[in-house]
């Protein structure tokens, strides 16, 4: 089972799309102690709007209503894309490989391509071999058992209904903050994934992203043979 399926699972029920807090629980789960983290990150969020009955806090309550309509619209995006995990993974590495070089044409980069998606090693134009490259990155990662874990540890148990509300709070409140992070660390994938109204997903994958933007960016790779083998390395793909 992919990431992206797991995301899936969670936000159906009863074979309907998840698109308010009514219906939006599934069934996919992680210990009690991160039910406890999510059900306290819900109380937080709630008591943030209190900020809408004071008029100089207005600005707060407006970004928290924007976030709340930004989540609907990713849980939508769950069911639009065929491996959502896949497609937001597919974005940063188009950011990536926009000034690496294509690197030897019997390459670990062009192998990555040739296992992954079918496309014969030898692609003529540059930017074809880069989102080729991005494309078989994206789905090696996506379908990892490391993305994987992540996804399922990230996501709960079904609870009691009567507190159902508030971990579904948690969640979005941990996913509103994990986008403000993203935007103020890298605004280029933050806009990214917010022009494909997906920045509100970003906490499900965040750790093995984040990761990965953090290394990348400490680190310049030349060719993208020098990035595959990097991409191996760190995530056994």
């Amino acid at each position: 089972m992919t990431a992206s399926d797991i995301l899936r699972m969670k936000y159906t029920s009863d074979r309907h799309l998840a698109l308010s807090t009514q219906n939006a629980i599934g069934g996919v789960m992680q210990s009690a102690r991160g039910v406890a983290s999510d059900i306290y990150s819900g109380i937080e969020r709630a008591s943030w709007y209190s900020s809408c009955f004071i008029p100089q806090y207005n600005d707060v309550c407006q970004e928290l209503k924007a976030e709340e309509i930004r989540t609907i619209y990713s849980i939508e995006s769950i069911f639009r894309y065929r491996d959502v995990i896949a497609h937001m993974l597919f974005l940063y590495f188009q950011l990536v490989c926009k000034d690496v070089e294509e690197g030897n044409n019997e390459g670990s980069a062009r192998r990555l391509i040739r296992n992954i998606t079918g496309v014969a090693a030898s692609v003529p134009a540059a930017k074809a071999t880069r989102t080729a490259f991005s494309q078989a990155a994206s789905v090696a990662i996506a379908q990892s058992g490391i993305m994987s874990k992540v996804v399922a540890e990230r996501l709960s148990l079904q609870i009691p209904k009567t507190v159902f509300a508030l971990q579904f709070y948690g969640l979005q409140q941990k996913s509103a903050l994990a986008a403000r992070h993203l935007k103020a660390m890298y605004p280029d994938y933050y806009w990214a994934l917010y022009q494909a109204k997906l920045e509100m997903l970003y906490y499900f994958a965040e750790p093995v992203i984040s990761a990965m933007i953090k290394k990348l960016m400490s680190r310049s790779f030349e060719t993208l043979d020098e990035l595959t083998d990097f991409i191996r390395e760190s995530y056994n793909v």
